[in-house]
């Protein structure tokens, strides 16, 4: 009888554990559709993040629930309204929440993706010096490439503070090395487009930025990525605004 009501506990938390991952995966689908405008609903995200940190507690669905924790701990940071004076804090806790998450399931190449991301959005915010004492540049090097995250690579190795001298890394010709890389991995990505026409209009290539923004916006937005193409399009948009305010003053 004892052992009956121990298989019992066992298959109950089993139950409720898949089930916490079965909400925040509906959660996580539903995202475009709780939405207003281009910012996600907050208690749907907020649902989201706690369901499947819930769920990573049954080793049965530990890897695929701490992939989705991470993932929407990036889509909350990305696409819900965060006052300014807890953004830097809640980054903080996602920077410890994401790497511990990698170091337990290093080869998973969405945590990878999210926590290089996060990092890399850590350390341009928290600024040169805290990025060159945290190893902030060679622990996204290290990550991104393991993962063969080539949009990673090449965002930090354009956004990443740059100290003369002292830090060698990150390098604007490396930037569009794996920018162009992303691109012909992933033409669908509209994020692929905005990053190197952002990247060829530093470099003053403003017709090449145009044409790399034509090509993003033609592609349209994808049902499955709705709120990201969404705000990758609003992205290009007002890129192009800047690059055309450019020209209209030559």
């Amino acid at each position: 009888m004892k052992k009956l009501f121990v298989i019992l506990l066992l298959l109950a938390a089993w139950a409720s554990a898949n089930e916490d991952l079965r909400v925040a995966d509906s959660c996580y689908a539903a995202r475009a559709e709780k939405a207003n405008g281009d910012k996600a609903d907050k208690k749907n995200a907020q649902l989201m993040t706690e369901k499947y940190k819930a769920a990573m507690a049954d080793a049965a669905v530990e890897e695929q629930a701490t992939a989705g924790y991470v993932k929407s701990l990036f889509f909350t940071i990305r696409f819900t309204n965060i006052d300014k004076s807890k953004r830097m804090k809640t980054l903080d806790a996602m920077k410890i929440d994401s790497e511990n998450a990698y170091h337990k399931f290093p080869k998973n190449k969405e945590v990878a993706h999210v926590y290089a991301s996060i990092l890399s959005m850590w350390g341009n915010e928290r600024g040169a010096l805290t990025s060159v004492k945290e190893g902030v540049a060679n622990t996204v090097r290290d990550v991104a490439t393991a993962a063969e995250d080539w949009q990673v690579l090449g965002r930090a190795h354009f956004v990443l503070p740059y100290v003369p001298l002292v830090l060698p890394w990150p390098d604007k010709k490396l930037a569009d090395k794996y920018l162009t890389m992303a691109m012909q991995k992933d033409p669908k990505d509209l994020y692929n487009y905005y990053f190197l026409a952002e990247l060829r209009f530093d470099q003053k290539r403003y017709a090449d930025a145009l044409d790399l923004i034509d090509r993003g916006l033609s592609r349209g937005i994808r049902t499955s990525s709705f709120l990201e193409d969404k705000r990758g399009r609003w992205h290009l948009k007002e890129l192009q605004k800047q690059i055309n305010a450019k020209l209209d003053k030559k």
